[in-house]
């Protein structure tokens, strides 16, 4: 799910003249990121193995607030993708969330770019090894909350974001994204969109969420231009963690609908997740299994992660990991599953053994 874009010396450098822009007018700006890299041997069931270097979503941001008083105030974020292993060399700059809101006592409001709040709530926060990022992030979950598609690490524009206050350890947030300017295809007078609607509850060592996402008209089923149809795709998830002291418990379930041109398609998605922290040390579990979509069979697959984190510093982790993709049967004739990370055929299994290092700044 994650993009491969890097920042050249001339892009650090304007991201430098906007930092130093922003400090001399407001106090509240901060620099912050990520530099997260592993060494790896990836292989595919049948075929190649290959080692190398990987970036696990690297990335440098600017995040600030202006106090207007009253309880009012101005908040920003820009935040760009770099690659440690020097993969891509193109320079695009607020390649990740990056957007400017207000924030009142009656809730916040963003105006931007961003993953939105589901991913955050539920997938992002069970996936506790590696920040679901890298050959280990989560290959099964729906892209109905990314507005079905995965470019650019899944992040909608012309999205509006809505927070609301907190309640009792209650927390409401609801986006909506316009995936293009303009309807998509003859036939549909309605703009692609989003909507994603979660409610968060946190107290104590417990959160948990519960969200839905709807993305609408983005495509036109019929490739032969003889009928229109329209695909209305939707996805309830709930999920969470509890931290129990020596042992930390994460899980979502999800039900999903993929429109095609004859049908509804539906899909159970589920994960689950353990840490157990030992001082500097944290061992971790992760497996998902997502099934069959209804009416077809040899479609599902299922992911498992085994991963040793040793903190060297609050900011610092090395880290190794087992990650693979086990798609269902049929392999031999070029069905199965469709789930990978090295984008390969449906079918065939992904693994990767890897060892890391992260640093937060």
């Amino acid at each position: 799910m994650k993009t491969v874009q890097h920042l050249t010396l001339a892009s650090l450098a304007t991201l430098a003249a906007l930092a130093s822009l922003s400090a001399q007018a407001d106090d509240g700006v901060v620099i912050y990121g990520r530099l997260n890299a592993t060494f790896e041997n990836v292989s595919v069931s049948g075929g190649h193995s290959r080692t190398m270097v990987n970036d696990n979503a690297s990335r440098i941001g600017f995040r600030g607030t202006e106090d207007l008083g009253g309880g009012m105030a101005v908040i920003y974020q820009i935040e760009s993708r770099i690659r440690v292993d020097g993969s891509d060399s193109s320079t695009p700059l607020a390649t990740r969330d990056s957007w400017v809101g207000l924030r009142t006592q009656q809730g916040t409001l963003r105006l931007g770019r961003s993953l939105g709040p589901i991913y955050y709530a539920l997938y992002d926060y069970i996936s506790m090894h590696n920040h679901d990022t890298g050959t280990s992030s989560d290959a099964l979950l729906s892209s109905v909350i990314f507005g079905n598609s995965n470019a650019a690490g899944g992040r909608m524009n012309n999205q509006i974001w809505y927070t609301s206050p907190k309640l009792g350890g209650f927390t409401f947030d609801a986006t909506y994204a316009l995936l293009a300017e303009e309807p998509a295809a003859s036939g549909s007078n309605r703009t692609p969109h989003n909507l994603g609607l979660v409610t968060s509850y946190d107290a104590g060592p417990l959160h948990a969420a519960v969200s839905y996402a709807s993305t609408q008209n983005t495509t036109n089923l019929d490739s032969t231009g003889t009928s229109v149809r329209f695909n209305n795709d939707r996805a309830v998830t709930a999920g969470g963690a509890y931290n129990f002291g020596p042992v930390v418990v994460g899980g979502l379930f999800e039900r999903s609908k993929r429109s095609t041109l004859s049908e509804d398609m539906t899909r159970n998605y589920w994960r689950v997740s353990a840490m157990v922290p030992m001082g500097p040390h944290e061992f971790h579990a992760n497996y998902g299994r997502a099934g069959d979509y209804s009416g077809t069979n040899d479609t599902a697959a299922a992911q498992y992660t085994l991963a040793y984190n040793y903190n060297l510093s609050k900011r610092t982790k090395l880290y190794t990991y087992y990650t693979k993709i086990d798609n269902d049967a049929a392999k031999r004739s070029g069905g199965g599953g469709a789930y990978s990370f090295l984008g390969t055929a449906p079918g065939l299994d992904n693994s990767s053994v890897a060892l890391g290092i992260r640093h937060n700044f």
